[in-house]
């Protein structure tokens, strides 16, 4: 599917993609078009030889050239629905590809789908990539959450809503969300990860940086650089639960299973449907 201004504008009609055409629909067409006689137009002669021919466009169309138009339109309606798919002219259902030279661009069309749909159409496509669904964290459920490949020459990209769209599309069309750039000339096979909504007790294996970010359990809390003691009411408010605490610098962290709750809260991450982990420290956060 190109993304194109046509494309936006086609979306926003939400036609019908039903191409059947009924036996009974074209006996109907068939009998109309045979059964449709013409009258001798009386008022037409024969132009001697060499006058031009002028357009009459004041003159009502005749009903047979009227049903004969629509026929034909009909079948070059079924025929063009019928049309082998390629890269950059296909609209699958679930996912969308613009093909732009030397990359495929793929974006997602239904976030609903099921990643079997994904798979199918990446080969359909004659792209080597597999799709693997991950719990993720609420704003990342229906999303790319990562990829990974055999060939470290090999890389993808993943786009942002609105990235490396034509015309006039922008995020708020389907044709334009977050997707993923698959160079042609990639090497073996690529993996890429995507979001799905995590069972209860499932750690997440992909979330936003902070359990404060939007869409995440804590946000719209006040709770960084606050005593823990302060923190773990608000967090029983939201039917929340801490399962875990670290401190320390970088690479030298260390988990506790509790600390004191004169001890700050640093920042939080998301760990489990209802659950978070606290970054905490003895003196607030510079």
């Amino acid at each position: 599917m190109k993304t194109s201004d046509i494309d936006a504008a086609t979306r926003a009609l939400k036609p019908s993609t039903t191409t059947g055409v009924g036996a009974a629909t074209w006996s109907r067409l068939s009998d109309d078009i045979v059964a449709t006689s013409l009258a001798p137009d009386p008022a037409s002669t024969p132009a001697p030889a060499g006058t031009p021919v002028r357009s009459r466009s004041s003159r009502p169309a005749r009903p047979r050239l009227a049903l004969a138009g629509a026929f034909s339109l009909l079948i070059l309606g079924v025929v063009a629905a019928t049309v082998v798919r390629s890269p950059g002219q296909d609209q699958p259902q679930a996912l969308s590809f613009t093909d732009t030279g030397n990359s495929v661009i793929v974006r997602i069309v239904d976030p609903a789908a099921d990643p079997a749909r994904y798979n199918a159409e990446f080969k359909a496509m004659g792209l080597k990539v597999k799709v693997e669904a991950v719990p993720v964290s609420p704003p990342w459920v229906g999303k790319f959450a990562g990829y990974s490949v055999p060939d470290q020459r090999t890389t993808l990209r993943l786009l942002d809503p609105g990235e490396k769209c034509n015309g006039t599309l922008n995020a708020a069309d389907p044709g334009c969300q977050e997707g993923v750039e698959v160079p042609k000339d990639m090497k073996g096979w690529a993996e890429i990860q995507f979001g799905r909504a995590a069972k209860p007790g499932e750690m997440y294996q992909h979330t936003s940086s902070s359990a404060g970010d939007a869409g995440e359990p804590m946000a719209g809390m006040t709770f960084r650089n606050r005593p823990v003691a302060e923190v773990l009411p608000q967090l029983q408010a939201r039917g929340l639960k801490v399962v875990g605490y670290n401190s320390g610098p970088g690479p030298n962290l260390q988990g506790h299973d509790s600390v004191p709750g004169s001890w700050y809260v640093h920042d939080a991450t998301p760990f489990a449907p209802g659950e978070v982990v606290f970054f905490v420290g003895a003196t607030p956060d510079k």
